[in-house]
């Protein structure tokens, strides 16, 4: 690492700067330490827990101090939440990639759920992990993180259940229902990688595609 960098060889942390005050040059070396910190965090979580991964047992896999953890990100929670919105930013962009807008609605829902179940068996650890945090974390207010949901939340699956009900293809019911339904479907499969995380979802996932489509199609 050149000598610019914001991270020394004692402590990791030169508390003089912040990210923000960074040159153009060294976005890329901002951009990968916290890449780092988050792949570490994510190791953490899932080899001891969300409530046992403090900031030393983060800092210690990422071997850095823990002062360099709080110079990208302001606290443990902080952290914890940025692997949320990056693990879940990058499987609904997964998804979107994989539904053909052209496509009946049936294909787009197999092509959704296929997406989505790729995705997760290519990063097993990412995805276990983020669950994790949206099961244990909870807001200030003390509302557990996974209820926090708006209808903002899987726009692509919405957009597909809707198309596929407005064109006859989908039984009608509500959308928050539909929604709820293919994603407890979807849970199957991850919920085996909680488990064990070398597991094989394989068939799980071809009878969570074709349990999807035998219960929506009309």
């Amino acid at each position: 690492m050149n000598a610019g960098s914001p991270l020394n060889g004692d402590d990791g942390y030169v508390a003089s700067e912040s990210p923000s005050s960074q040159t153009p040059s060294r976005t890329f070396t901002e951009t990968a330490r916290r890449a780092q910190l988050i792949e570490a965090a994510i190791a953490t979580v899932n080899e001891i827990g969300y409530h046992r991964a403090s900031l030393s047992e983060i800092a210690r896999r990422a071997g850095v101090a823990k002062s360099a953890i709080v110079y990208y990100f302001s606290s443990k929670e902080a952290l914890l939440l940025s692997v949320v919105e990056d693990v879940f930013t990058r499987l609904e962009a997964a998804v979107a990639e994989a539904v053909d807008a052209g496509a009946e609605p049936s294909a787009q829902l197999r092509a959704y759920a296929n997406g989505y179940l790729s995705y997760v068996d290519g990063h097993r650890a990412e995805v276990t992990a983020g669950i994790e945090i949206v099961v244990s974390h909870r807001t200030e207010d003390g509302i557990p993180l996974y209820l926090t949901g708006t209808e903002e939340d899987s726009p692509v699956l919405r957009g597909v259940l809707s198309a596929g009900m407005e064109a006859g293809t989908f039984r009608r019911m509500p959308l928050e229902v539909a929604v709820a339904l293919v994603e407890a479907l979807l849970d199957v499969p991850v919920t085996e990688l909680q488990r064990d995380l070398a597991a094989d979802i394989e068939p799980f996932a071809a009878g969570t595609v074709a349990a999807l489509t035998n219960a929506f199609t009309v």
